[in-house]
């Protein structure tokens, strides 16, 4: 097994208190970032200067408190520190094929949620009063289906769409598949002939 596979060993005692001091740090970064920000929004600022202040607060801040974390826990520390979340994290995960009813319900909510976010703004507002009301409620309920259709669609579709931003990629039908297992090409190919 190669070292870049290997899960990382547990710290020793020595390191063990660089790595709680490196997760302390980590976490003070997001929650100053999150605490300064309805400060910020509390100014009498312009509202560009608001949005580019929590921007920063947002997206820069916990970078760099995650930058001095991993200088104070050291490379195994953070090693060991992303092997723990990576295999707490990992049970969350789309599983990789799903049902084909899934996979439809997945697939017509995310649709819905695209053609509805798309034509929405020219839909009445008798019809979607809610929208007008309150619009970032309407978005922030898009985005979260959006993600829920994503895991209802499984890994796969993840596959499907890190695919689009290779070029070399190719999309295999399953009306191709017959002929993939004669020339024994492809996963279907390596299942018929095992």
């Amino acid at each position: 097994m190669n070292a870049t596979t290997a899960s990382p060993a547990a710290p020793d005692p020595s390191q063990k208190k660089r790595l709680i001091l490196g997760v302390v740090v980590w976490i003070c970064g997001w929650a100053l970032a999150v605490a300064m920000i309805p400060l910020v929004n509390r100014t009498e600022w312009t509202t560009a200067l608001k949005a580019t202040i929590n921007g920063i607060l947002l997206i820069g801040a916990p970078k760099v408190f995650l930058l001095v974390a991993i200088a104070i826990m050291g490379k195994p520390g953070f090693a060991y520190l992303k092997s723990l979340l990576g295999r707490y994290f990992k049970r969350f995960a789309p599983a990789a094929t799903v049902s084909p009813m899934r996979y439809r319900i997945g697939l017509i909510l995310l649709v819905s949620v695209v053609l509805l976010s798309s034509i929405g703004d020219y839909l009445s507002s008798r019809l979607l009063p809610v929208g007008r009301n309150h619009p970032h409620l309407v978005a922030f309920a898009g985005d979260l289906l959006i993600v829920l259709s994503l895991f209802l669609l499984g890994g796969d579709f993840w596959d499907k769409l890190r695919a689009l931003f290779s070029r070399e990629a190719k999309a295999v039908f399953p009306s191709e598949v017959p002929e993939m297992e004669v020339s024994g090409k492809g996963r279907a190919g390596k299942r018929a002939t095992a």
